[in-house]
């Protein structure tokens, strides 16, 4: 293969992969910038067949290499920002190194496919990058939840819920949705009879909860949700609840009947209060 077309094939595969950094990183560049950055990288291959010096082949001259473009292509203003680009950068580049590598190794390292693994890659990328990024965030937003009541106690995961600011209407107190698989022993046996009542009223609450101690910790907190008007949801104060490693003094714990994460991630919802 002529050094010219391995120039330019790796000039239009150094842009793309700068044009989805840009994208999946949301930082602003100009088309210009994004070009220099691509050049340069496609140099470097012609450097490397070119000059027969060791040093240019080895991973530290790559990795500078890359800062290089990273800095020509956005020219970020701090460490962090630098970093995060860096990093969306590599994992773009190793994803269509490694389709295009698959595709390549499928078709017997046919070369002509290597357009086709640059498209499949782009295309996993546009179609499964949501994902990727809400899983990032999630792992950063799960926090170790502790609650105790009457001696005893459950430890669960809780997404931080920036949309949740339901709380207790008599107390103010922020409420903490918890999935009620999820309780362990901690609740009365009987206290799902409450949870399949649609409409709870205290009559059936001193009916079905016959010890006093849990009547007086007991919360009827009223909610709306997407495809309901309006509900309650019923929840008890607890003795303790520990969020991370910050103890909460005033929150109530909602139960909730259904799942909340579909993965089993997590079993619980915060509201960002309980975090101030």
């Amino acid at each position: 293969m002529y050094l010219d077309v391995i120039f330019f094939e790796n000039l239009i595969i150094n842009y793309l992969i700068l044009s989805l950094t840009q994208k999946f990183s949301k930082k602003d560049s100009k088309p210009i910038k994004l070009f220099l950055g691509a050049l340069l990288g496609a140099c470097y291959v012609l450097i490397i067949f070119l000059l027969p010096y060791k040093m240019i082949h080895e991973v530290f001259a790559k990795i500078i290499l890359s800062l290089l473009i990273i800095y020509m292509a956005f020219t970020p203003k701090t460490l962090k920002e630098f970093l995060r680009i860096l990093a969306v950068f590599y994992l773009i580049s190793f994803a269509i190194g490694g389709t295009i590598f698959a595709v390549l190794y499928t078709a017997k390292l046919n070369l002509h496919s290597l357009w086709i693994g640059i498209l499949i890659a782009i295309l996993l990328f546009y179609t499964n990058w949501d994902y990727i990024v809400r899983k990032s965030t999630e792992g950063k937003m799960l926090y170790s939840i502790k609650i105790e009541i009457f001696q005893k106690q459950v430890e669960i995961k809780g997404l931080l819920d920036t949309g949740n600011r339901l709380y207790d209407p008599l107390t103010k107190a922020p409420v903490v949705v918890v999935e009620f698989s999820a309780m362990g022993n901690i609740l009365p046996d009987n206290m799902e009879i409450l949870l399949n009542e649609e409409n709870i009223d205290f009559n059936k609450i001193f009916e079905v909860l016959k010890e006093e101690r849990w009547l007086s910790r007991i919360r009827l907190i009223p909610f709306i949700s997407v495809g309901q008007s309006k509900g309650i949801m019923l929840g008890f104060k607890p003795d303790k609840l520990v969020v991370g490693e910050k103890e909460v003094r005033n929150a109530i714990v909602g139960i909730y009947k259904s799942k909340i994460g579909k993965d089993g991630n997590y079993a619980a919802l915060l509201t960002p209060e309980i975090l101030v």
